[in-house]
């Protein structure tokens, strides 16, 4: 029997159920058109305060998504109706499946398309962001992609909309176990880098085809995402580094929006194979000149040696060695010596090491605003809105650093094709080869500039109002002789 709902709505079939409520697919009887609606499930345990303060939270979940209806990657809410006591939220219907169901009937998605998937639901956060919508929810099962080729971020649930009253919930998770960003479960205030954490989970468990964070039950879940690391992912290949800057567990460190948005672009415009893991690593030539586009996302692509991905990792075998004093850097044990007679590098240097505070904001061209530090490759945000990125890549060999230099110096080369205005230079001359670039597009000025000591390939990228390119190079001569300070000991 169909159950008319504000009689208007023609509920017909189920069509799923979630953590707060079931979906139906009903007739819009007075559009003459087909809509999903949401029936919000009241715990029959709740007493009459608990009732009315979830109906008051679906009714804000409507005022949030209403909001936001102009945007092409957030579900439509059409309208908002009571009946039988309790609320009812009518949406567009969407054709497709959520994202977890296609990774448990299908399989996990290829990086490339992993990432198309983060930046449709980036672009949809960063508009409910604008408005002042936290989403608090963002998780596997609330992306859906159309039939049509579309990207949909569902379900506000529990957004928080800027001005309205906090709601407690006693007895209710704010969220999914896995899916709740750190500073979340800690109970501090949260803003929109915990839906970019969130973000991240999803996309790890959409590339990987299992939960960053896993447990018997959701308190161990829970336990840890604050304890613990996710397991290293090995299909994520040229998404693993945007994994890690979205999973930094303390919200100051997380990588911010707009870089998020370079990678994640960068890597769906990558040909990226589906099955890409640390012990096959190969993809075409031309892939390199698509993931160094973007300026950040550069770091991605500066690792090309005969053909093979090295990603900043060790190879096989390889020992990365114990982390150096703070401040210094204590090289290991050198593999073999240089032409020139002076020792190779080992595991010792670090990405953040190399500069001092100083030089880092003479880099930026303002003060720091914040960074990311990781041993291979360490980014600064200024407060202008400028990034820089530094990269110390080391291969075991010799042949093999120069093979990555030359590699490396193709794919900047084949930028042209992009941006036909690019400059190259051979000057300043650091290391033992070294070569800059720089260009600009939208008003952004973005410079890089690489050089090979040893066995060690250092990159350099600068991205921001200003030109940069003396900054640069300037930075690089100082990490040159940094670096040359700290070579072992013929």
């Amino acid at each position: 029997m169909t159950m008319m709902l504000a009689g208007r709505y023609s509920l017909m079939s189920e069509l799923g159920q979630g953590g707060m409520g079931t979906v139906w697919l009903a007739v819009d009887e007075l559009l003459r058109q087909q809509v999903a609606v949401k029936e919000v499930r009241l715990p029959a345990d709740l007493d009459e305060a608990s009732r009315a303060e979830l109906t008051e939270r679906t009714l804000r979940e409507a005022r949030a998504a209403a909001r936001l209806r102009s945007h092409p990657s957030i579900v439509t809410v059409h309208d908002v109706v009571m009946d039988s006591g309790r609320p009812w939220i009518v949406m567009e219907l969407v054709n497709g499946r959520s994202l977890d169901r296609i990774v448990r009937e299908d399989g996990p998605l290829p990086p490339a398309q992993a990432a198309w998937v983060g930046r449709h639901v980036l672009d949809a956060l960063a508009a409910a962001h604008a408005m002042g919508v936290l989403h608090r929810d963002v998780k596997p099962g609330n992306v859906l992609l159309t039939q049509d080729g579309r990207v949909l971020l569902t379900d506000f649930g529990i957004a928080t909309v800027a001005g309205d009253a906090a709601l407690t919930q006693t007895g209710l998770l704010n969220g999914s176990p896995g899916y709740i960003a750190p500073e979340r479960l800690r109970g501090e205030v949260d803003g929109p880098e915990a839906d970019l954490w969130s973000l991240g989970a999803t996309l790890y468990t959409a590339v990987e085809g299992r939960s960053a964070y896993t447990g018997p039950n959701a308190a161990a879940v829970m336990a840890a995402v604050l304890l613990h690391e996710p397991a290293p992912p090995q299909r994520a290949g040229a998404l693993t580094p945007v994994l890690a800057a979205l999973l930094e567990k303390e919200p100051q460190r997380r990588c911010p929006p707009a870089q998020a948005a370079a990678w994640l672009q960068a890597v769906a415009q990558g040909d990226v194979p589906a099955d890409t893991r640390p012990t096959a690593r190969r993809r075409p030539a031309s892939t390199g000149r698509r993931f160094a586009v973007v300026g950040g996302a550069l770091v991605l692509a500066l690792s090309l040696t005969a053909g093979a991905v090295i990603w900043g990792m060790s190879r096989p075998g390889e020992s990365a060695g114990p982390e150096p004093t703070r401040g210094t850097t204590s090289p290991a044990k050198p593999v073999s010596s240089s032409p020139a007679g002076k020792p190779l590098f080992g595991t010792g240097l670090h990405s953040c090491r190399v500069l001092t505070p100083a030089q880092v904001s003479a880099l930026l061209g303002s003060a720091l605003k914040n960074d990311y530090k990781d041993r291979k490759i360490c980014q600064y945000f200024g407060t202008n809105g400028s990034f820089a990125a530094v990269s110390l890549f080391r291969v075991p060999t010799l042949k093999g650093a120069k093979a990555n230099f030359v590699g490396i110096k193709q794919t900047f080369q084949d930028l042209r094709d992009e941006h036909p205005d690019i400059k190259f230079s051979r000057t300043p001359v650091v290391g033992e080869e070294s070569f800059a670039s720089v260009y600009r597009a939208n008003g952004t000025y973005t410079a890089n500039m690489v050089f090979r000591m040893a066995n060690v390939t250092a990159t350099f990228t600068y991205s921001g109002p200003r030109s940069g390119t003396k900054a640069l190079g300037q930075a690089a001569a100082s990490v040159a002789a940094a670096m040359e300070r700290a070579r072992p000991a013929g």
